[in-house]
């Protein structure tokens, strides 16, 4: 274990040496992680037997980033409650994003009529000019700013810096037991009550999820459904247990993307995405975690952003049903951007 000065200093040099790196700490523990080395492309089919860490994007027919483990540092968590400054931000094209999102949304819900879907994730970027600041420093109010969260910094050539704290694990598996957990609906507040839109969509999340992992798991169990909260919002969740006999790629596979991150049918969500979407996805809505030999801890990469220089975007998404109202789903998205805007504005 080094001092926490030191694994800063790490961040900032990697960043600057451009040497491929993830920093990352995982929800309710008081340790972060790094590890530092060589990174290669990665498909979605090799992942079996890899030892280190995994950055996957949404479309599965494109290349991922795997980090060897070679370099594994790791350093005691310091939790900052006050920041000396905000770091200054401005955003773009505010007005022609809504508009463009709102008008996205009303189609999506005329298509999931016409076309029988049961749901269907749309999902954009925001983007904001921020000062030049060090990665260090932003990766220090993310951890802090997001203790119940799998929070991490990310950097390679091929990627640039990506930074999120997600609430939403995709998969872990240990000794052959699995665990799971679906995830969907939003809210701002506790008290409120969820809606049957909201417990509609989570049902859907939820079916589809174990019909996935039927075809490569054994006992599957689920869990009451609960509540959880994630920074500033709240959401439905439950967890689905299952003993693994197939392979570590094929159940990553099966699970990637769930419902909550592209909607229902599977496939027919998917194709629709790539085909309106104006945007790549990129690793927004992929998947990231450790990965070693027959076992893994991956999340779902949501509450994210990619830094390029003085450019922050920012991505998130809102799950579309026949039930959704355009305006609510852009109010929603707005929600899910301040897991990240908390970084820039706390003080």
């Amino acid at each position: 274990m080094i001092p926490i000065k030191e694994f800063i200093e790490l961040i900032d040099s990697s960043v600057k040496s451009k040497i491929p790196f993830v920093a990352y700490k995982f929800g309710g523990k008081d340790i972060v992680s790094s590890i530092i080395g060589s990174s290669e492309r990665i498909t979605s089919n090799e992942l079996d037997g890899k030892n280190g860490f995994i950055f996957m994007p949404f479309d599965s027919s494109e290349n991922g980033i795997y980090i060897k483990s070679q370099k594994k540092i790791i350093t005691k968590s310091v939790v900052q409650s006050i920041f000396n400054d905000p770091i200054q931000h401005t955003q773009i094209n505010f007005k022609n994003k809504k508009k463009e999102f709102v008008s996205y949304v009303s189609k999506a819900i005329n298509n999931i009529k016409k076309l029988k879907l049961r749901k269907i994730v749309a999902s954009t970027c925001l983007e904001y000019s921020i000062r030049d600041v060090a990665e260090s420093e932003i990766f220090m109010r993310l951890i802090s700013l997001n203790p119940s969260a799998f929070s991490y910094m990310f950097f390679s050539e091929e990627t640039g810096v990506w930074i999120g704290a997600s609430p939403e694990q995709l998969v872990e598996i240990k000794n052959n037991n699995l665990t799971a957990h679906a995830l969907a609906a939003t809210k701002t507040d506790h008290n409120q009550k969820w809606s049957d839109k909201e417990f509609s969509e989570q049902q859907i999340v939820l079916r589809d999820m174990i019909n996935n992992l039927a075809e490569n798991c054994d006992d599957i169990s689920i869990s009451k459904l609960e509540t959880i909260s994630a920074a500033n919002l709240f959401h439905l969740r439950n967890s689905i247990t299952a003993k693994t006999i197939g392979k570590i790629s094929e159940i990553i596979n099966s699970l990637h993307p769930t419902p909550a991150v592209a909607g229902s049918p599977k496939q027919c969500s998917i194709d629709y995405i790539l085909k309106n979407e104006k945007y790549n996805r990129e690793f927004y809505t992929g998947y990231l975690g450790i990965i070693n030999e027959n076992e893994c801890n991956l999340f779902v990469n949501i509450r994210c952003a990619q830094i390029t220089g003085n450019k922050l975007k920012i991505f998130v998404g809102a799950g579309i049903t026949p039930d959704s109202i355009p305006e609510n789903e852009w109010n929603e998205i707005l929600e899910k951007s301040k897991t990240i805007l908390r970084v820039f504005n706390s003080s």
